[in-house]
């Protein structure tokens, strides 16, 4: 009974609180208070970049190693099948956390109530969601014309509000920039899954059926992780007032991820509906690949960001620096890794997937020429979302989302290949439109943006070019030189990793700008306080 009235019990009202209205004063050590995080600012952030990109190079690794086991054991016709049921439940899925986590990170201030009523409006959502998807099934079924997505997507939607009842945890941890608990979760979380998976597939030969076996691994063994490392636990909610005014926000959030999930799930449906499950199958191993950059260091780099933003948006001209130097930062480490998947497409899925599967070669290297806008893009959100600007972020991405669901339907006659390429054409479009949407009403020019991403770009097109019209002209190709795979991958990368060390990361590095932009995330006074 004592642990059931610790979680559940009454909470001191606002009137106890002070009759000011303001929130309770809360202890520094409580998962709820910004305040101790408001002193060396910089180095939390700077220090969780670190342990982001550190723990996210071994998923990566782990992520790899998995999908070439997968790649082996499994054919594509597998892959498809899943791919097919995930647009059915990522679609009901995007509803789940009604973009609740992201009000708990962005918001100045947050109390009991509030975290406590996001959690349970998040987990009934969660749960009214799972029969919803099921309701889906049928025509999901209808749609790709394969009975098997049926039971799949009934298994699937289990882990929507397994997920929704660990989002407020996570969003306390990102909150409290618990980097090392966050990461743990996820890498753990993920190697039990795999694990389950490869066990399924090797060991037992249940096909597509262990891929769906390691999401659910993966979403029950995170969630139970968070709830372990983060100490706070929901209450009765005494007072729904600031919840509602949360809930807008979150609902402008959510209606963006919505839009969102139609960009990275249209192309799917599109080429399922079109072409069957295989060749979906080599369209999604392609796009895990074309994923890796922005799995590797800007999603890392932006959820550190996206907390250190939000806690300066009093201080616009301080947001304003620290924004183009975590700009800078990210654009330079990502740069390199866009030109090397591009440069090395065919050669990399021949590497990890292996020679069955040169088609999705083909679409790697027609998906990689978005890379660098692709990562660019994403600067946009993070001034949007940081700065509390929701409902633009959402109105940008109805148009946005609109006119890329338009291409894909147009280029969809030319099978996967045609969808990538529509891809890459919009997202080249997208980008400077959005960096001049999120530019109004702030510090930030849009000319600031370019300037600090044309250096860059710039290197991505010379280098890129240099490899597709000059190295290939003057025979240096794994077909002369007698390379395997792995051996053309190498030799391109020392070239292109020296080239880039000496026309961009020099001239960034001896003129100054690259101290000038770490020191921010390294300086002692850099508060969120006025």
């Amino acid at each position: 009974m004592n642990c059931i009235a610790n979680v559940w019990g009454s909470k001191p009202t606002q009137s106890e609180a002070g009759k000011s209205g303001k929130l309770m004063e809360l202890p520094k050590d409580s998962m709820l208070s910004n305040e101790h995080l408001t002193h060396n600012l910089g180095r939390r952030t700077a220090s969780g970049g670190i342990i982001a990109l550190c723990a996210q190079a071994l998923i990566l690794l782990t992520q790899v190693g998995y999908m070439a086991l997968m790649a082996r054991l499994l054919q594509p016709d597998d892959f498809g099948l899943v791919a097919m049921a995930a647009a059915a439940t990522a679609f009901v899925g995007v509803f789940a956390d009604l973009g609740l986590s992201m009000v708990t990170i962005q918001r100045e201030e947050v109390d009991h109530d509030t975290v406590s009523a996001l959690f349970f409006v998040n987990l009934g959502v969660g749960f009214a969601l799972m029969p919803l998807t099921w309701l889906m099934a049928p025509v999901a079924t209808w749609i790709f014309n394969d009975p098997r997505v049926f039971d799949l997507i009934l298994v699937l939607a289990l882990a929507i509000p397994i997920t929704a009842a660990g989002a407020q945890h996570k969003a306390l941890l990102v909150r409290n920039m618990r980097w090392m608990s966050l990461q743990g979760v996820n890498l753990g979380s993920l190697l039990c899954g795999f694990a389950v998976g490869v066990a399924m597939a090797w060991g037992w030969d249940f096909k597509y059926w262990s891929l769906a076996a390691a999401t659910l691994t993966t979403a029950s063994v995170g969630t139970i992780g968070l709830w372990i490392l983060s100490p706070w636990r929901p209450t009765r909610v005494a007072n729904w007032m600031n919840a509602k005014s949360a809930i807008g926000f979150g609902i402008h959030y959510s209606g963006s991820q919505f839009t969102n999930y139609i960009n990275r799930q249209s192309d799917n449906v599109l080429i399922g509906w079109k072409s069957g499950p295989g060749e979906l199958g080599f369209y999604t191993r392609a796009y895990s690949l074309f994923m890796l950059p922005i799995t590797l260091v800007s999603g890392p780099i932006g959820s550190v960001i996206i907390p250190m933003l939000s806690r300066l948006q009093a201080r616009p001209a301080e947001w304003a620096r620290t924004y183009l130097s975590a700009m800078r930062l990210t654009l330079m480490m990502n740069a390199i890794l866009c030109i090397l998947i591009t440069i090395n497409a065919q050669g990399i899925v021949a590497l990890v997937y292996g020679e069955n599967w040169s088609k999705s070669g083909t679409i790697l290297m027609v998906l990689s020429l978005s890379l660098i806008t692709s990562i660019s893009g994403q600067f946009g959100g993070w001034a949007l979302i940081s700065m509390g600007r929701a409902r633009e972020l959402f109105v940008f991405s109805i148009f946005s989302s609109a006119i890329r669901f338009a291409a894909f339907l147009f280029a969809v006659q030319w099978g996967a290949p045609g969808v990538a390429l529509a891809w890459s054409i919009t997202s080249w479009v997208f980008t400077p439109v959005l960096w001049l949407y999120a530019t109004r009403n702030t510090e930030l020019l849009f000319s600031d943006l370019v300037k600090a991403a044309a250096p860059f770009f710039f290197a991505y097109i010379a280098i890129v070019a240099l490899f597709r019209f000059f190295w290939s002209s003057v025979g240096l190709s794994s077909d002369i030189l007698s390379l395997p795979a792995g051996g053309n991958i190498m030799l391109n990368s020392i070239v292109t990793i020296v080239i880039y060390g000496i026309f961009v990361v020099a001239p960034y590095r001896f003129a100054g700008s690259m101290l000038g932009d770490m020191r921010l995330f390294l300086d002692k006074d850099v508060r969120s306080g006025g």
